[in-house]
């Protein structure tokens, strides 16, 4: 996983690692030999003491900073200076700081509650549902899953489940245990994936709509320096690479470490709605305002009335009829949703409390997925591909310190002849 998901395409970097070493270094020798040069004219005119105390702390400026830029990603000369390499060695606690600090500072409780606070959720997904193209691209995905799951469902099983899920519930038994349980069925014998390549499918095109859009968060969010050097533009690079080789990755592996920590989260959540009180609660809670509601009843019915004319039809046809049908329905149903303003203050206040909640849960266990992803990274790779994507800016401080510490050397000659 490690050796894909640093990559950035070779068009996105204005010079490559080796041609900045070889500048940086470049540079070192010819500060060197300037300062030898200067060594040898000693005696010959005032001027040659300036030219040699500029080389001189050009040197020691170029070299100080050539240490710090190799230590970040190896030992120098080998040699097991401490405090070097520090990318190897604080693998493990560079991965634990970073889901640490997204579970904290993204999943925490009162952080989604703050973000949610504002947010008119029920406007936006009644309008994402009325728009004939999401409508069209959630039916599509519908009808895509439905011949997949039917092959891998047992019917007798299914319904069985359903059979007793209905009468349990038409009892007034616990819709969220009903949930769990269906969570339960769905991810046994990995039942779930082909929802799973659905979403990863979705994920990608969603990546590729928006990466303007996140090249302009990763610009906002980075300081004047970094927008000055560029550094934001490859910042963005190699975050949308990473998200790109990690779906990659994900949709062409059915054992990729990501794919069976979001099964062993699903199973969390299933064993949560079944046996945590508190969780069941919020979720009985939740569905029993939205059931109440007259107008749910109504809204139902549409949708399930699209849904069973597009079953009507053979799926793994893939009828444009039937795929029709089932967008209108979609689509219908989210025009309903936006002319009830009851019902979407209602679904507003019950999906940020439910969101809050299980970000209470569950946040926690995304950061340690977070963490365990990047412990599982080969090190060599991940500081080779690191390396070449960061490096060649990392050039530019050891270029700078030359340069900078030749003019401070320059200046320090000066303030010495005044002095004396």
């Amino acid at each position: 996983m490690g050796s894909q998901l640093l990559d950035t395409p070779a068009e996105r970097r204005p010079l490559s690692l080796g041609t900045m070493r070889l500048i940086a270094g470049g540079l070192l020798i010819v500060m060197s030999a300037l300062y030898f040069v200067a060594v040898s004219q000693h005696g010959q005119g005032v001027a040659w003491g300036y030219v040699r105390s500029f080389a001189e702390a050009a040197m020691i400026g170029g070299l100080a900073d050539w240490f710090a830029v190799t230590a970040i990603f190896r030992r120098p000369l080998g040699l097991p200076i401490p405090h070097t390499a520090v990318i190897p060695r604080s693998k493990t606690r560079i991965a634990d700081a970073l889901g640490d600090f997204v579970a904290v500072n993204f999943l925490a409780p009162e952080v989604i509650s703050v973000r949610l606070r504002d947010q008119d959720l029920a406007t936006s997904l009644g309008r994402q549902l009325a728009d004939p193209a999401t409508a069209r691209r959630v039916a599509d995905a519908i009808m895509d899953a439905l011949p997949a799951l039917a092959d891998l469902l047992d019917d007798e099983v299914v319904s069985d489940f359903l059979r007793r899920q209905v009468g349990d519930l038409s009892r007034g038994a616990r819709l969220s245990a009903a949930i769990g349980r269906g969570l339960q069925l769905l991810t046994e014998h990995g039942r779930h994936q082909p929802v799973l390549d659905a979403a990863l499918a979705e994920g990608w095109r969603a990546l590729e709509e928006h990466e303007l859009a996140i090249r302009a968060q990763v610009r906002a969010r980075t300081s004047w320096l970094w927008r000055i050097i560029a550094l934001d533009a490859r910042a963005s690079d190699a975050l949308i690479g990473a998200m790109e080789n990690t779906l990659l990755e994900m949709a062409e592996q059915p054992d990729h470490p990501a794919r069976q920590r979001i099964t062993a989260l699903l199973q969390k959540l299933s064993d949560d709605l079944q046996n945590s009180p508190d969780l069941r609660a919020h979720v009985e809670r939740f569905a029993g305002d939205m059931l109440a509601h007259p107008a749910v009843g109504t809204y139902f019915g549409e949708i399930w009335r699209a849904f069973k004319t597009a079953l009507r039809i053979n799926a793994e046809d893939a009828a444009p009829s039937s795929r029709a049908a089932l967008a209108e329905g979609i689509a219908r149903f989210g025009r309903a949703m936006l002319e009830d303003q009851e019902v979407l203050d209602t679904l507003n206040r019950r999906l940020r409390a439910l969101l809050t909640e299980i970000s209470g849960r569950h946040g926690a266990d995304v950061g340690r997925l977070i963490s365990e992803t990047i412990r599982s990274w080969d090190t060599a790779t991940v500081v080779e591909k690191l390396e070449h994507n960061v490096g060649p800016d990392l050039q530019y401080i050891r270029i700078n310190g030359t340069i900078i510490g030749g003019l401070i050397g320059l200046a320090i000659h000066q303030a010495t002849l005044w002095i004396t």
